[in-house]
């Protein structure tokens, strides 16, 4: 397959409705530095891993971060393998990639993806493409306070500081509502529920009355981000000046 010739995939962002209550005064009233501390673990117990696709396997070409033999990460590039809208493993080793940061990415802005107007063209979470049926595990400690279909398969667990941490389009759901979790518990399997691309929608929101505010919750995640796979897609880059996935700004909604 000609490089040139690259298939395209929508990025399928699992974003939550919620009710617009909270107002631009009352969200200033809260500053972003104010926000209870909040340290996170991946949703995954397996290492980032994509293996190229063979060369007469219709796919994508992208230059991607990936960890080498000898455990150094570099630019490499990538042939992902897509077949009927959907990335596709081509090896055993095949877990997960990043595929959708937080914040304001080019994606959104292209004809072929959905729109977000009302939060301003912004992504609220993590989108990590993987292989169907991998384990998601919690990355807090906290209490389920959803188990069940939302936007798929979704289980939505509260910290008790005031954060919820959201895991969607599962395959499956391995808690019930009640249920206290610590971080490493199995929360359920990455799915394709209630979207086309096998992916965990995963989302950080902190609530406090009726404000409401999207976490970027890349800079709390306790991982060294040099070892994930990162593709350099449309849905990893940013149409802003800033093309950090770190610094990406919270805002309410």
């Amino acid at each position: 397959m000609n490089k040139k010739q690259i298939v395209t995939i929508g990025l399928a962002l699992g974003i939550l409705l919620w009710p617009q209550n909270a107002s631009l005064a009352q969200a200033q009233e809260l500053k972003i530095g104010e926000l209870p501390a909040l340290e996170l673990a991946l949703p995954f117990d397996a290492e980032s891993h994509w293996d190229s696709a063979a060369e007469d396997t219709p796919g994508i070409y992208w230059q991607a971060l990936v960890l080498g033999s000898t455990g150094q990460a570099g630019e490499n590039e990538i042939k992902f393998a897509v077949a009927d809208g959907k990335f596709i493993p081509t090896s055993s080793d095949d877990t997960w990639f990043v595929y959708g940061w937080f914040g304001a990415l080019q994606a959104i802005k292209q004809p072929y993806n959905v729109k977000y107007p009302e939060w301003g063209d912004r992504h609220n979470g993590i989108d990590f493409a993987g292989k169907e049926g991998i384990d998601v595990i919690s990355a807090s400690g906290g209490k389920v306070t959803f188990a069940g279909k939302k936007v798929g398969n979704t289980v939505e667990i509260s910290t008790g500081n005031g954060y919820k941490i959201i895991y969607a389009h599962l395959q499956d759901i391995s808690v019930k509502r009640g249920q206290r979790v610590k971080t490493g518990d199995l929360i359920g399997h990455l799915g394709a529920t209630g979207t086309t691309n096998p992916h965990l929608h995963f989302e950080v929101d902190y609530l406090k009355k009726d404000i409401r505010i999207a976490i970027n919750p890349v800079p709390l995640i306790d991982t060294d981000w040099s070892r994930v796979v990162v593709p350099q897609a449309e849905a990893n880059q940013f149409y802003t000046d800033n093309q950090d996935p770190l610094t990406q700004p919270d805002f309410n909604w």
